[in-house]
């Protein structure tokens, strides 16, 4: 710390006290930002954010809509510095049928997740349609028609804008709704959705015709990791939200802080003769981190299901690209005739 509570910050400027507590220790950081003209292809960070957040923001990001939708959306960085939402901002503003002059305010949770709020430039009110943004299994959007839909006032308005005579909209509009309320009760928070890989791993599922594991499935697969267990290796037992909808694997805080440098960066899973790059992203304040984008792939590839443990072994040398050799024990030994991943011996 500098002269009169000053602190230098990594981009070469300096912060008070208050600052550096702010942009440092706060789990979340808010912006407002207004539409201009050019807001089509691409959204400026404003430039405060960007100078004291660019080294901790990874390159992609979600952008989590009021209803709860998400949608994954790359930044980029000009010679200055500045941040942009670039590629996938075009599809997130489309599907919320923004206007020049709406007011959006972004909320950042330092889990690579901006949750959006938005406001109608007209009266500064929220936009009672961003709460109705859905996106459908091929990562199209019926927003527009939806939103629309919203404004109308009456089944009658509704069906002669359609020519429906049967008020279907308003069946589509019930079930989004309680679609929308089954997902609040779900989600705990952001993620990357991954419609594909959603899919997929539902007609795996059905494949396997999984049973439930019992608890002595789970303990014997867990006492085989164990017994691979090394100082540079760590397990994880996964639970529904490493296998599904929302696809992120958290890396134990202890075990990072000793072996991983504390930054965003893309590393190398291996299994099976086959290797698969996933996202991580750091937690600068407590260590630990979580495999963001990628990790689904890995996940759906390698027919992952909640309770079966991975041991992730780490092979790279330091100051080399992080590389893990991944082992898994599978809770269900049905699962072991299916190829593409190790089966435990029993």
């Amino acid at each position: 710390m500098g002269k009169n509570g000053v602190n230098k910050s990594e981009n070469g400027g300096f912060r008070s006290f208050e600052e550096e507590v702010y942009w440092t220790n706060f789990k979340s950081l808010r912006f407002f930002q207004f539409l201009s003209s050019d807001f089509h292809s691409q959204l400026m960070i404003p430039k405060e954010f960007s100078k004291n957040m660019w080294n901790e923001l990874p390159q992609m990001v979600v952008l989590k809509s009021p209803g709860g939708s998400t949608w994954e959306v790359q930044l980029v960085r000009d010679d200055n510095n500045t941040l942009f939402f670039k590629d996938g901002w075009k599809e997130f503003a489309k599907a919320h049928n923004f206007k020049e002059n709406d007011l959006l305010m972004f909320k950042y949770t330092r889990d690579s997740c901006f949750k959006v709020w938005m406001l109608s430039g007209r009266n500064l009110c929220e936009i009672a349609g961003s709460y109705f943004v859905k996106k459908s299994a091929l990562g199209k959007n019926d927003a527009g028609e939806n939103s629309k839909l919203k404004r109308k006032n009456t089944a009658e308005g509704s069906a002669k804008a359609t020519g429906n005579k049967d008020n279907s909209e308003l069946e589509d509009l019930d079930t989004e709704r309680a679609s929308r309320r089954k997902n609040r009760r779900n989600s705990t928070g952001c993620g990357l959705r991954n419609s594909g890989a959603e899919e997929k791993n539902r007609s795996t599922d059905d494949t396997l015709d999984r049973v439930p594991p019992s608890e002595a499935d789970k303990e014997r697969a867990l006492q085989m990791a164990n017994r691979d267990l090394t100082v540079k290796s760590f397990i994880v037992v996964l639970k529904d939200c490493n296998v599904s909808q929302y696809y992120r694997l958290g890396v134990p805080a202890p075990w990072s802080r000793s072996y991983l440098t504390r930054k965003h960066q893309d590393m190398e899973l291996r299994a099976n003769g086959k290797k698969w790059i996933v996202r991580f992203n750091a937690e600068p304040r407590y260590g630990g981190g979580v495999f963001i984008s990628g990790w689904s792939t890995f996940a759906v590839d390698n027919l992952l299901q909640e309770s079966d443990v991975c041991l992730f072994k780490l092979v790279s040398q330091k100051d080399e690209p992080v590389i893990f050799d991944v082992s898994i024990y599978r809770a269900v030994p049905e699962a072991a005739h299916l190829p593409s991943h190790k089966t435990p011996k029993v």
